[in-house]
């Protein structure tokens, strides 16, 4: 199996062009390039402005461009340093987020780390959540054994992506939030249900149920608490 892998073939692009998907060792774009089908590689690694229409399954996806997938996108590390756009699910092991990531379907890791900003149509689902927000980020519901959510603090950042955002909202938004431990700034959600509950400056929360703590800050907002 390792002997088939080394004889996968190499895909390069560093101009404009359109590419066959199947199997490769590695896949690198520098250029503008459209990849035809379904495609599967130990890495991808995008520079410039990518597109699957299919599939993308690496075990490590690395993006410093924009790329955007017509179908679902699978990497055991996948790391965003740009803007990513996925029209189905997202799954691996360990997701990092600096950039841009909006998936129309769910996003599940074993980690999952956010430093930009996201919207995930569907559930975001990790052991360990961890949210740092700088921009607007929204998901239908959020599980995990620990998630915690706090405001970013103003950088070099946040104000090189103000120049296409001027009127950047630094919040979360969600239906649910589902975990053992969780810690919440700046979030509006409908219910919020967990064993350790923290809710912060700054939250707006419809419906607190906890089974063994919860504490308040006085500028949250929670409409009713439940202990259960």
């Amino acid at each position: 199996m390792e002997k088939a892998k080394d004889q996968r073939p190499d895909l390069n692009m560093s101009g404009v062009g359109q590419a066959a998907g199947g199997l490769y060792r590695s896949v690198r774009i520098d250029g503008v390039c459209t990849i035809a089908t379904d495609v599967e590689c130990e890495t991808m690694d995008i520079h410039g402005i990518g597109k699957a229409r299919g599939n993308v399954k690496a075990d490590r996806f690395q993006c410093n461009g924009k790329m955007n997938v017509d179908g679902a996108l699978d990497a055991k590390e996948l790391r965003i340093d740009g803007i990513v756009r996925v029209n189905g699910p997202v799954a691996g092991e360990r997701i990092e987020v600096n950039g841009v990531l909006t998936a129309d379907g769910d996003c599940e890791a074993e980690k999952a780390e956010f430093r930009g900003w996201f919207t995930i149509k569907g559930l975001l689902n990790a052991g360990n959540v961890d949210i740092m927000l700088y921009g607007k980020c929204e998901a239908r519901e959020i599980g995990g054994e620990t998630i915690r959510v706090e405001r970013g603090s103003s950088s070099v950042w946040k104000r090189l992506w103000q120049w296409a955002m001027p009127k950047l909202i630094t919040r979360l938004e969600a239906d649910v939030i589902e975990g053992d431990e969780i810690v919440l700034e700046d979030t509006t959600a409908d219910i919020v249900r967990g064993n350790l509950v923290r809710i912060g400056k700054g939250c707006k929360i419809g419906r607190v149920e906890y089974r063994s703590d919860l504490q308040v800050h006085p500028q949250a907002k929670v409409s009713e608490q439940t202990q259960l």
